[in-house]
């Protein structure tokens, strides 16, 4: 006797719903945080700091049905470049960026004495967008930071 995949039935949820503000007297967008739902999203990818003060910020991620994130961080280091430093920022509107300051993320920032390091942080997700933005100093051609950074989103 075979078994039939056809004649099982799966319940089909909705993931989001749309819900009426007294307040604002508006509809606004709910996300289910029942489900587990993970995604992952590299903001910075394999990018070389090779140049004085090299700075990168990464493409606008919307980041609504998540609640929390884990950066994950892979840097390598050549020489003796001075530091290098990562900000975890915040929109509502995509246009203005927050900094998020709570624990390391204040001041997150790695030296050439610390070496080579594969490091994660987690931290809230507090808005609709997110984006992530590196600032190197003293590297050169010969000094450098060979960086890769993903977020594990999580809802």
């Amino acid at each position: 006797m075979s078994f039939d995949k056809s004649s099982i039935k799966v319940a089909r949820l909705p993931e989001i719903a749309f819900v009426y503000n007294e307040n604002s007297h508006e509809w606004e967008t709910a996300y289910r945080k029942d489900f587990k739902r993970q995604r992952t999203i590299t903001p910075i990818n394999a990018i070389l700091f090779d140049s004085s003060a090299e700075t990168f910020t990464s493409e606008i991620f919307a980041v609504s049905p998540y609640s929390t994130g884990l950066l994950l961080i892979n840097l390598d280091v050549t020489s003796a470049p001075t530091d290098i430093y990562f900000n975890i920022e915040f929109s509502d509107d995509m246009i203005n960026w927050f900094k998020y300051m709570i624990g390391p993320f204040g001041d997150l920032r790695y030296e050439d004495a610390a070496g080579d390091k594969k490091e994660c942080l987690d931290f809230p997700i507090l808005a609709p967008y997110l984006r992530v933005y590196a600032v190197s100093s003293n590297c050169d051609a010969s000094n450098t930071f060979l960086i890769t950074a993903k977020i594990i989103l999580n809802g």
